[in-house]
């Protein structure tokens, strides 16, 4: 990370508070999806660097999410998460739901849920639609990786298509490994490689 990097203000929320997901997950594991695909074998995420925009990295407050719930129905249309998701998200999972600003304006979210074992699951991760190509995927992945560290969880796992290759390909950039593969893991025709990846503690 560059100099100009830490120099970036990233608040994070520390708590013991570790609530257990009770729900089947929808994991997401990137930001757009591409065509003849669903929003959970989406891919997009950016690779290159970010533009010279500034951007910041902070908790989830209540005034982010008229915005976010905005990026999600422009990219997912009737697959949206609603407004109430994600109010309901900012009372359980506060700690680790995350949303990246650029010039101070929502851009994205990251949004990770406890499970059993002390791990969490990458649930959501998002840009915005006229983000995408700036590496804000990316860096958002790296920051949600370090805030799952500053809270002394063990690892982090995710679901992804075995057709998207750029995002195994990159979650396997950032540590992640393959732990199973399973048929219709979503439904009949779901299948989707699980990758976890152990967390260094701080």
């Amino acid at each position: 990370m560059t100099e100009e990097k830490a120099s970036r203000e990233r608040i994070y929320q520390v708590s013991s508070n570790r609530e257990r997901a009770s729900h089947k997950l929808r994991y997401v594991e990137a930001s757009a999806p591409i065509e003849e695909d669903c929003r959970l074998c989406v891919g997009s995420l950016a690779a290159t660097d970010h533009n010279e925009n500034e951007f910041s990295i902070a908790k989830t407050v209540y005034d982010d999410i008229a915005r976010m719930a905005f990026l999600e129905k422009q990219l997912y249309s009737n697959q949206a998460y609603p407004p109430l998701f994600f109010y309901q998200a900012l009372q359980q999972w506060r700690d680790t739901f995350l949303s990246l600003k650029v010039d101070n304006k929502v851009a994205g979210y990251s949004l990770m849920v406890p499970l059993a074992d002390n791990a969490l699951a990458l649930m959501s991760l998002l840009i915005g639609k006229s983000f995408q190509g700036q590496g804000l995927g990316k860096e958002l992945l790296h920051q949600s990786i370090l805030l799952a560290q500053s809270l002394h969880y063990k690892r982090l796992e995710l679901s992804v298509s075995p057709k998207n290759k750029s995002a195994v390909c990159l979650y396997e950039r950032f540590g992640f490994q393959t732990t199973d593969s399973i048929k219709d893991y979503l439904g009949p025709g779901e299948d989707r490689i699980l990758m976890s990846l152990p967390l260094a503690k701080t």
